[in-house]
């Protein structure tokens, strides 16, 4: 299902004809919720119908819906509308001139989420949670290209997954679930009592790492053993991958395992404010990767060691002296697996 695809198809048709059409229709679900793809001729705004039965919802819910300059966002009832009679639809449209592609990229996220939808969710908090998600991203500001360090470090948090899925082909890919980078938790990746921090160096002959503030190392009963996963990168004009390219093998992986669990990896990197096609000029190469257990007795700055009325520091370790808490790569490796 590919919406990109279905308005551009759409728009080339009524070209073709003499756009005589109240609005043109593309099934693009038999299935429940279905779905129809629609272009108004008079403008080509794409629009999408949810069929939602022959009582549609009440007022509340339909003004509850979040929403945004550039969309509406109805419940409206079709006495006729393909093989559908008296049914009610939710119907998304553009109300903008500017930029398509990102209202079919919400198009299609909302679309993507109904298909994989499990049973016992209600569509209406499907959509509002999609519309919801969308409505602060926008807030955000959108997309926005990444700056260096951030790309180093999401170049890191990837290639961490590529390795793990690699490791584990037969596992579910529950690592995505775990993966709270994008969503600005506290340590990368967070499992049951334990956790695993991505470093990423690009100095040649350095081994320094920073920690972003006192809190990022704090053992408790919730994550009582972390784990730094460091990588070793640099940057080359020939050799390694890029941004582009390491993103696209994790969802190529992750789709081949499940669907639902590609679509969370979609939605964060959206996130992030991270498009794919934004990141080919910059190429990494992997040097090697090395493990420590950062436990109780490892170098580190806590809060209860800092003068009262001093906070949010932020400070660099050397791992050259860090060698007694090198740990195996499996180490990490084994952790977010299912058993049995």
């Amino acid at each position: 299902m590919n919406l990109k695809i279905e308005f551009d198809d759409m728009i080339q048709e009524l070209r073709s004809q003499d756009e005589s059409e109240v609005y043109k229709l593309n099934v693009l679900t038999y299935e429940n919720p279905i779905m129809f793809a629609g272009i108004d001729p008079a403008n080509h705004h794409r629009q999408l119908y949810i069929d939602l039965g022959t009582e549609g919802w009440d007022k509340d819910q339909e003004k509850a819906l979040p929403k945004w300059r550039g969309m509406s966002v109805k419940v409206e009832y079709f006495e006729k509308l393909s093989l559908l009679k008296e049914h009610y639809f939710l119907v998304i449209r553009q109300e903008d001139e500017q930029s398509p592609e990102i209202f079919e990229f919400v198009l299609q996220n909302l679309a993507d989420h109904l298909a994989v939808a499990e049973e016992e969710v209600s569509l209406f908090s499907t959509v509002y949670k999609v519309l919801d998600r969308w409505r602060t991203f926008f807030q955000r500001g959108g997309f926005k290209r990444l700056s260096e360090e951030q790309q180093r470090g999401l170049f890191g948090e990837l290639w961490f997954i590529n390795e793990w899925l690699e490791r584990h082909p037969g596992q579910p890919p529950l690592i995505i679930e775990h993966w709270e980078g994008p969503t600005k938790g506290r340590i990368d990746f967070k499992g049951n009592k334990c956790g695993i921090e991505i470093k990423t160096i690009n100095e040649k002959l350095s081994k320094t790492i920073k920690i972003s503030n006192e809190n990022q190392l704090k053992l408790n009963e919730a994550v009582s053993s972390i784990y730094l996963y460091v990588c070793f990168l640099e940057q080359s004009r020939t050799h390694g991958l890029s941004l582009q390219e390491l993103a696209g093998q994790v969802r190529i992986k992750l789709a081949e395992r499940s669907e639902r669990i590609a679509l969370i990896y979609s939605d964060l990197l959206t996130d992030l404010g991270f498009r794919e096609e934004e990141y080919e000029d910059v190429l990494y190469f992997m040097e090697k990767t090395e493990v420590y257990e950062a436990g109780k007795n490892f170098p580190r700055l806590l809060k209860e060691h800092l003068p009262k009325g001093i906070s949010h520091v932020s400070y660099n370790i050397d791992l050259t002296h860090c060698a007694a808490y090198e740990k195996q790569l499996e180490t990490i490796y084994q952790m977010f697996r299912v058993e049995g």
